[in-house]
């Protein structure tokens, strides 16, 4: 007679044990259904790139990143000597930890300065992104230059040629590419001639 009431009962629990599965699994797929959606529609948050710039009376450095991405990509450091107006970089290489990529220009005649004229100049240098076109075969850095005659305050922007193939090539040397140039002084910043500007010539 146990025995019967033992089946019984285990016959009327099973249907309820059932149940309580099937609500489980049930509930456990729509749980994982939402938070894959909520997952999707969760935007992407954006990279950012730290830049910095120093100064003291002889001598402006910076950093900018020369790529773009979640890596951390690679980053330039460049240096203006105000004596010489020689602005020059380079790029530390992954694999020897050295200057791989080295960059090099005189700031001085594109700033207006006449031979032997600058005397104890002053620059500001500081730099900033922008998406660039190809320069005939050399790809640009996603930044520019900025260099400022702290006398006249004009302005002059350079663009950083950089690829994949300079960034592994040892000792590559590259030239920094001057875009235009902005004149403060005399109502707003304007291109030179008062036009609409253009590239002024490396």
């Amino acid at each position: 007679m146990l025995s019967v009431r033992l089946r019984a009962l285990a016959t009327h629990a099973l249907p309820s044990h059932f149940f309580c599965v099937v609500a489980g699994l049930g509930i456990g797929i729509g749980l994982g259904a939402v938070a894959g959606r909520w997952q999707a529609a969760t935007p992407a948050l954006p990279v950012v790139h730290a830049m910095t710039a120093q100064a003291n009376e002889t001598f402006a450095v910076c950093t900018t990143p020369l790529t773009t991405g979640l890596g951390g990509g690679a980053e330039g450091f460049f240096v203006l000597d105000f004596l010489t107006g020689d602005l020059s970089g380079g790029l530390l290489s992954p694999a020897t930890g050295t200057f791989g990529v080295v960059y090099r220009h005189n700031v001085l005649n594109d700033l207006g300065f006449q031979p032997g004229q600058a005397k104890d100049p002053r620059f500001l240098l500081v730099a900033g992104q922008a998406e660039l076109p190809r320069r005939g075969r050399m790809a640009m850095a996603p930044s520019v230059l900025y260099v400022t005659d702290c006398s006249s305050g004009a302005t002059v922007a350079y663009g950083i040629p950089f690829g994949p193939q300079q960034g592994v090539a040892a000792g590559a040397s590259l030239p920094l590419l001057p875009l235009d140039l902005a004149q403060p002084r005399g109502g707003g910043l304007q291109p030179p001639g008062g036009g609409t500007g253009g590239e002024l010539q490396p």
